[in-house]
């Protein structure tokens, strides 16, 4: 019979391997992003959630739930990707800030899938544009410790 720290590293490693593959898809479209067509677009809503301390003051700062349309060959696409990386506080203030529901936006779409759009394209720029997968990497390394020690 399995003991539990076994069994919890393992599932830790599983979930980890998820986040690995989930970072270097969303790694290879972002960089393919880079040369797609751009089309007009129209912002629906942007919206901040999960607190944060700002100031001494707890605000929805944490997180950004977007949502855009855009018009290809006369077919109405919708959308809610702003970026194929996670976007963190201060990014997402920054973003709302900047942008507002019916404000024209540049939809950068898939010529491929239509369906599939970012209106910021590209990786992360800066110096945490791995770390989405650097995090799924210790996740790994973290499950198949746990693992091992049990």
């Amino acid at each position: 019979m399995m003991n539990l720290p076994l069994l919890v590293g393992i599932a830790f490693t599983l979930f980890g391997v998820y986040l690995v593959i989930h970072a270097v898809r969303n790694h290879r479209r972002a960089k393919q992003s880079e040369d797609w067509p751009v089309a007009n677009g129209k912002l629906v809503s942007v919206e901040l959630w999960g607190k944060r301390n700002i100031d001494g003051e707890m605000k929805d700062a944490e997180k950004l739930s977007v949502k855009y349309e855009y018009i290809l060959k006369g077919k109405v696409y919708e959308s809610s990707t702003v970026a194929f990386y996670t976007m963190m506080y201060p990014e997402t203030i920054e973003f709302a800030e900047n942008n507002s529901p019916d404000q024209a936006v540049d939809v950068y779409y898939n010529p491929a899938k239509p369906n599939e759009s970012v209106l910021i394209p590209g990786l992360r720029s800066g110096n945490k544009r791995y770390s989405d997968l650097i995090l799924a990497l210790f996740a790994v390394f973290i499950g198949i410790v746990v693992a091992i020690m049990s």
